[in-house]
């Protein structure tokens, strides 16, 4: 699918390009304040963005919108995890039996003779 999205753009593309390429009609355009020669493809294409851009930015961003919505829902939705088990408070019978070794300050090297 995306490949096809790709094609399409690309054959917009070049389609205007060759559009823009062979006309060469010129036009002037009175915008009050300053007049505007250009090519009457210039004109069309430039028009045709000024229809297009805004047009694909509000659905980008409405999309976009969504699509944070609809994550913040999935996330909603989610079942909580289970706790872990609490361990056991009985005593193993090993650790019970045997007593910790008892540790002096002399038997413990020194961390400077590390």
């Amino acid at each position: 699918m995306q490949f096809i999205k790709i094609l399409f753009w690309v054959l917009l593309l070049v389609a205007t390009f060759i559009f823009w390429w062979t006309n060469e009609a010129r036009a002037s355009l009175d915008l009050g304040a300053a007049v505007v020669e250009a090519r009457v493809s210039t004109f069309v294409v430039g028009a045709f963005l000024i229809g297009f851009l805004p047009t694909w930015l509000l659905l980008r961003g409405s999309k976009w919108r969504l699509s944070r919505r609809i994550k913040t829902l999935e996330d909603a939705a989610k079942p909580a995890t289970a706790p872990a088990p609490a361990a056991s408070r009985a005593p193993t019978p090993t650790a019970a039996s045997e007593p910790a070794p008892a540790v002096s300050s002399v038997d413990s090297p020194k961390a400077s003779d590390l």
